[in-house]
């Protein structure tokens, strides 16, 4: 009865282990149940980076005009020498150094008996070459008459109309010397070519006063217009291509100390000369009391133009990159900010900020301490910085 009681519990145990190894092959072999457990069993996708994230700035433009100080030379704004054109004796003398004159102003009065005289010879010789062709024109028409008659040959009416033609030729050389004298006595009043002072002159009462028909005397005046200023001066050959007509200027003394005077570019001789590696420029400045006199060296402080505006940025945005000095920028590319490192001329050096010539625009944005680990074309996001921030500098 024992033995019985054992194997019947043997055998139950065997039979429940068997139901449970069954459900455990259905398990393996369900679909659902397959498909569940590879579905967990997979391994997770990796998280893909977020982007750096960057501080930008705006490049500044400058601001500031561009000037150069060069050193210039007062002249007057007009000026002539005046000479004689006919020899004589100065006879009268109206006017001295420091005398102000308006144009057509007699300066002096030349005395020339002999050309006063040659001038009444040439008007004598026009009567006597009047009267010689008064007569030729009768004879030639006699002759037409004559001819017709037969009295007279052809030769001798050919002859006779030629001397009219001559005689009309003589009148007309001698209406031209009378007119040459009367020029020339008209030279022996010196007139003032236009309103100035009279800067220097040399010549004195009584003094010979020799020319010639090519050749003038020598200066006996010198007429300067005072009341505007040419400034002369010479612009070396780096900044000459800056300098354009129009261009203001101030003009400062050492004599006149605190003051300036404005002035204007009004002209550039467009040619760089080879000894001295300078174009020749003035200017004009106004002088209406003459308080500037003609000839005074000065200080010239002139704008000069720049093709293109210069922009300042932070000094920690400049990195050397392939022995360049580069800076980054994000720019905007299918929607995302890419770093680009773009190649810069920089020019002066303002200490927190430095003036960039060429490679940046006011629209860029530049990126601020760039660090080593940024790359061409890896994608950052970007915010805005201030301007004390970007500089440096504590907002008070």
């Amino acid at each position: 009865m024992t033995i019985s009681r054992s194997l019947l519990a043997g055998i139950t145990g065997l039979a429940a282990a068997g139901a449970v190894y069954f459900a455990w092959t259905q398990q393996l072999t369900s679909p659902v149940t397959a498909v569940a457990i590879t579905k967990d069993a997979a391994p997770a996708r990796k998280a893909e980076p977020k982007p750096k994230t960057v501080r930008i700035v705006h490049p500044e433009p400058l601001r500031e005009t561009g000037t150069i100080t060069l050193t210039g030379r007062t002249a007057p704004a007009e000026q002539a020498v005046v000479a004689s054109r006919a020899s004589g004796v100065a006879a009268k003398r109206l006017v001295d150094i420091g005398d102000k004159v308006a144009a057509g102003d007699v300066l002096l009065v030349i005395e020339a008996p002999e050309v006063d005289q040659e001038l009444a010879r040439a008007r004598a010789s026009v009567e006597q070459v009047r009267a010689r062709l008064d007569f030729a024109r009768v004879n030639a028409g006699r002759a037409d008459t004559l001819v017709k008659q037969g009295h007279v040959s052809e030769q001798q009416r050919d002859e006779r109309t030629s001397n009219e033609r001559v005689a009309e030729a003589d009148l007309a050389a001698a209406e031209a010397e009378v007119h040459r004298l009367t020029e020339v006595q008209g030279f022996l009043t010196l007139r003032a070519p236009f309103a100035g002072t009279v800067v220097s002159r040399a010549v004195e009462r009584g003094d010979r006063i020799a020319a010639s028909d090519s050749q003038p005397s020598a200066p006996l005046f010198r007429i300067a217009r005072l009341d505007e200023l040419r400034v002369e001066l010479d612009i070396p050959q780096t900044d000459a291509l800056k300098v354009r007509n129009g261009n203001a200027a101030k003009v400062t003394f050492a004599e006149l100390p605190g003051e300036s005077f404005a002035a204007k570019l009004v002209r550039r001789a467009g040619l760089i000369d080879q000894a001295s590696s300078t174009m020749r420029a003035e200017l004009t400045m106004p002088n209406p009391d003459e308080r500037i006199p003609a000839g005074l060296t000065g200080l010239v402080t002139l704008d000069i133009s720049r093709d293109r505006v210069p922009v300042t940025v932070p000094a920690n945005t400049l990195v050397t990159r392939d022995g360049r000095q580069k800076v980054a920028v994000a720019e905007m590319n299918d929607g995302e900010a890419k770093v680009a490192f773009r190649a810069v001329s920089v020019g002066r050096d303002f200490g927190e900020r430095v003036e960039i010539v060429a490679g940046l625009g006011s629209e860029d944005r530049v990126i601020l301490s760039p660090n080593a680990l940024l790359r061409e074309g890896d994608t950052v996001a970007v915010t805005m910085a201030t301007v004390e921030k970007a500089s440096g500098q504590k907002t008070r």
